[in-house]
């Protein structure tokens, strides 16, 4: 599923849905593994899982992006704040929940100051391709030319 743009509260909102065949458990383990998030983010992840622990994301290209844990419900919810200094202060949830064999994820990225989401709307969307295929054992280097695709793609549809 394509990502929307959703309005909230006067805040800008990412919102994906995923149907995954996979089961719930072992996307949380796949969200919350610095081993795996690397595969899939593209990012090297540091953190403590705990309520209120610090996380960072670094990427080659010197991209850093630090946060602290919001909400930690296991297997189901996840969230943090994402705090970086092109972006600013925004907030990143994700849901798990079963659904038939598999599970529906929904991720939401909410910007509390301006920011240039079209590269955000993007970004996530090929990094849950890539979750996807890192979910089915599956190596894939990050697909750059698919980003320029759906920056396009999401750049003509939104306004």
């Amino acid at each position: 599923m394509d990502g929307k743009i959703l309005q909230s509260e006067g805040k800008r909102v990412i919102y994906f849905e995923r149907n995954l065949n996979h089961p719930v458990e072992k996307v949380w383990r796949t969200i919350t593994s610095p081993d795996r998030i690397a595969h899939w983010l593209n990012a090297q992840a540091q953190f403590d899982l705990i309520d209120d622990g610090q996380i960072t994301f670094r990427w080659d290209n010197g991209d850093l992006v630090d946060g602290k844990f919001t909400k930690i419900s296991p297997p189901n919810e996840l969230e943090y704040t994402w705090v970086e200094k092109d972006s600013g202060n925004s907030l990143v949830r994700w849901e798990l929940q079963v659904k038939d064999e598999g599970c529906l994820l929904k991720l939401t990225h909410t910007f509390f100051e301006s920011a240039v989401v079209i590269n955000f709307l993007s970004g996530w969307h090929v990094h849950l391709d890539v979750l996807d295929l890192i979910l089915q054992e599956k190596s894939a280097d990050f697909p750059w030319e698919q980003f320029k695709e759906m920056r396009n793609k999401y750049a003509s549809i939104i306004d």
